[in-house]
């Protein structure tokens, strides 16, 4: 093995040695960003790592595991299930990635592929696991590779491109170039490309727009745990309306509040109709000409499906809601969340196991059951003002892929609503912002981000956040920001490597079960 800047043999030989070192610089570039360049020793110690003949499989599951334990221990404030999750789930399956990866290369070197050729496999092997978990019902995006660069936008101006899963492309041949014995201008050419394209796109003038709307994005401040929900909605209601007098917020062109701001569950066809609805809809009249703002909702069916319970002889689905109210006097617009957070509002594979559990299988969902979504993304529009609202919803922030879907559907403005209380004050809330900054660069949107507590803030379409509320901070943020028409060449392609590499990834499976069984020789 090689490291960085010479040839010398790497002298740790150990697993054990190996499995710890790398899961510490892997730890140290998700927690300390000026140390994010870690993340390609660390992951060179784990090409070391599974390239060993003795138990690599298991000295992989022992370094995934410590860093997914040291990047995510923050998930026990809302569960210590969460935790056990991430380490004996998402520790195995990265493991049994890079494992295969390496063991399928090696299967088809010695069936005559060429060695640099056959790496195709190890990258396959990696990119399908992060695509399968963008869409399964064990759904973790946070860990992707690609998302390593959230504090340095400078560095990743390019996901304008190829999106984070092109950021997982890049660390990759990064690894395998400095790894393998290439040339020493193929490896600074593939490490300082990108960087230097990034460079150049970053200084580079913002896209401009004719049109700008003024913002205020609330950040309330009240507790996630207790206070939010025995807090009678009149009274969260009224200091909203006092933090916008205090920030001296006029004829506000949109308002921004969390998500659950009305935490108390809402039928869908009576929407603004309560006494606490028309509460907030004066408040909104008084500073703004519209809001976009969360809520629990729910709604009867006929028919029973995976994610509705009985009530008497009909069904009813509960939801967890963004809404959209305009002063054009339009009835409220909806849209349910679709990336939902698995064990808090989802039971994982729910659609298949209700059929045989029954309404036990919603009930293992978390506190909230298993919620319904939306089939397809909902862009709130406001005609008079020109706006096309991105409505997306705390997990959601998380999904690259997904929330192209917004832009092309017209959306010129991103917004992010988020309840960050139930993780603390840990770097669970401050990457979970961050990550909003990698969409403003994927779409060349602007995002205003509002928490019920954590940080609130607009965000730049280079991803870089302007004025902040941080943590337990209450206020309003004041802000002028452009409503950016066009799609970038992401969200017109949409997340094709991760598709791709997963096709590659069947067929090297397809390969290594023919050899195994057919014994196909070179």
């Amino acid at each position: 093995m090689h490291y960085f800047g010479s040839m010398t043999d790497w002298k740790i030989s150990k697993p054990l040695h190996l499995a710890l070192l790398a899961s510490a610089c892997l730890t140290l570039a998700w927690t300390w960003s000026p140390l994010f360049f870690f993340v390609l020793p660390g992951w060179l110690l784990l090409f070391q790592l599974a390239s060993q003949k003795k138990r690599p499989l298991l000295f992989l599951y022992l370094a995934f595991a410590l860093w997914n334990a040291a990047t995510t221990y923050w998930i026990a404030n809302a569960h210590p299930l969460g935790v056990i999750a991430t380490v004996g789930i998402n520790g195995f399956l990265m493991a049994f990635a890079l494992w295969f990866g390496f063991r399928s290369r090696n299967m088809l070197v010695r069936l005559g592929i060429g060695s640099k050729v056959s790496w195709i496999s190890v990258i396959a092997s990696w990119m399908a696991f992060e695509h399968l978990h963008e869409y399964w019902g064990l759904s973790f995006p946070w860990l992707h590779l690609g998302n390593t660069f959230f504090d340095w936008p400078e560095l990743v101006q390019w996901y304008e491109f190829v999106g984070t899963s092109g950021g997982t492309l890049w660390v990759l041949l990064v690894v395998i170039v400095f790894f393998s014995s290439a040339k020493s201008l193929v490896k600074w050419s593939v490490l300082l490309g990108p960087i230097a394209l990034s460079l150049i796109l970053y200084v580079l003038p913002e896209k401009t727009s004719d049109r700008y709307l003024s913002v205020a994005v609330v950040q309330p401040n009240i507790d996630a745990y207790q206070e939010k929900w025995t807090t009678p909605e009149s009274e969260q209601v009224g200091k909203v309306a006092r933090l916008l007098s205090e920030s001296g917020a006029s004829e506000i062109d949109l308002i921004v509040l969390p998500e659950t701001f009305l935490p108390k569950a809402r039928q869908e066809i009576t929407l603004g109709k309560g006494v606490v609805d028309a509460q907030l809809i004066s408040t909104i009249n008084t500073y703004g000409k519209s809001a976009i703002f969360g809520s629990t909702t729910y709604d009867f069916q006929k028919e029973q499906t995976y994610s509705n319970r009985a009530m008497g002889d009909r069904f009813y689905t509960m939801y967890n809601t963004a809404l959209f109210h305009s002063t054009t006097g339009e009835p409220w617009q909806i849209y349910h969340k679709g990336k939902l957070v698995v064990g808090g509002e989802s039971m994982p594979f729910v659609k298949y196991l209700q059929p045989i559990l029954g309404d036990w299988a919603l009930e293992l969902g978390g506190t909230s059951g298993t919620l319904g979504t939306s089939e397809e993304r909902v862009v709130f529009e406001d005609k008079q003002l020109g706006l096309k609202l991105a409505p997306i919803i705390c997990w959601e922030n998380e999904f690259s892929g997904y929330s192209t879907d917004y832009s092309k559907k017209g959306a010129n403005l991103l917004a992010v609503i988020t309840n960050d209380g139930w993780w603390g004050n840990t770097d669970g809330h401050l990457q979970h912002m961050k990550f909003s900054g990698l969409r403003a660069i994927e779409h060349r949107k602007y995002v205003v981000r509002s928490a019920n507590t954590g940080i609130s803030t607009v965000i730049d379409s280079k991803g870089k956040p302007r004025e902040q509320l941080h943590w337990e901070e209450e206020g309003v943020i004041l802000d002028n920001v452009p409503l950016l028409e066009g799609q970038t060449l992401y969200v017109l392609t949409g997340n094709f490597l991760g598709p791709l590499m997963s096709m590659v990834f069947l067929l090297n499976v397809l390969v290594v079960i023919l050899s195994r069984f057919f014994r196909i020789k070179p």
